[in-house]
């Protein structure tokens, strides 16, 4: 059974229709790479998974449990909500870290609030939440070294490189424990010299039990570390494959357009 499976995912903004009929499925460890020119509708479709945007039409299952479905007619529990959001975990583009807050604090905060929540609805005592909240810090702290920010821990994110900033932001979205590890083009915002350190950093978490998709423009990044590739066109998924289907032997005239105007940009 896929961990992911997303079928006729649609998503309009008033007469704009971003996304049309967005069907696929994603094994438990694969990494999926989304593809295609601005405005093709990658980072909607990630929104949409990650319940930042709500769908007009289609299901979206992990592991066997529907998370959405466009035709329920019950609604869902604020806790079935909550449940359903920490499925995925999201990367931005713009770190999305918060200012008044250390290196530290930005990677507890939601994990010691989900702990503390959990433990008093279980009438835990003040040991046991102190005790989940020192594990919380700890952690943050593994994953802080994990991504080679150990000594940036009680450092502000004014006092970080953009690098570090993005691999403080992946740390953080690691903090949950997401089924679905998700990142909107996380090189975008970065100088090319700081790019190579977060692409690092992402081909490291790659590992049989990781589920990734990644929205990305560095096409060579996208056919080294993904399993499959999406390519995605006017809000359709145009092409689908294997890096090995999609770069090697392109079907479409848009694809073939798209990955040469890509080798230009990268040549120049």
């Amino acid at each position: 059974m896929p961990l992911l499976e997303v079928s006729g995912l649609s998503k309009a903004f008033g007469d704009n229709t971003v996304l049309r009929d967005i069907s696929f499925s994603l094994d438990r460890g694969q990494v999926l790479s989304l593809i295609g020119s601005s405005g093709s509708g990658k980072t909607t479709l990630l929104r949409c998974l990650n319940f930042l945007e709500q769908p007009d039409g289609g299901r979206i299952a992990v592991d066997g449990r529907t998370v959405f479905d466009a035709t329920a007619t019950q609604k869902l529990s604020r806790a079935q909500r909550r449940e359903n959001q920490l499925t995925f975990g999201l990367v931005f583009q713009s770190f999305n870290l918060f200012p008044q807050y250390t290196v530290m604090r930005n990677l507890t905060l939601a994990a010691e609030l989900a702990e503390k929540e959990r433990l008093r609805a279980a009438r835990a005592s003040r040991e046991e939440i102190r005790a989940a909240c020192a594990a919380v810090q700890e952690r943050a702290l593994d994953l802080l070294a994990q991504v080679g920010l150990s000594d940036k821990a009680e450092v502000y994110p004014c006092d970080l490189s953009g690098g570090q900033c993005q691999r403080a932001a992946i740390a953080r979205a690691l903090m949950l424990s997401p089924q679905i590890l998700c990142f909107d083009e996380p090189t975008s915002a970065l100088d090319p010299e700081l790019t190579g350190e977060v692409l690092r950093v992402i081909r490291a978490l790659r590992s049989d039990e990781r589920t990734m998709i990644i929205v990305t423009h560095e096409m060579e990044f996208a056919r080294h570390v993904s399993d499959k590739i999406i390519f995605m066109a006017d809000g359709v998924i145009a092409e689908a494959g294997s890096p090995d289907e999609l770069f090697g032997a392109p079907q479409s005239e848009k694809l073939r357009a798209f990955l040469a105007h890509s080798r230009h940009g990268e040549e120049a």
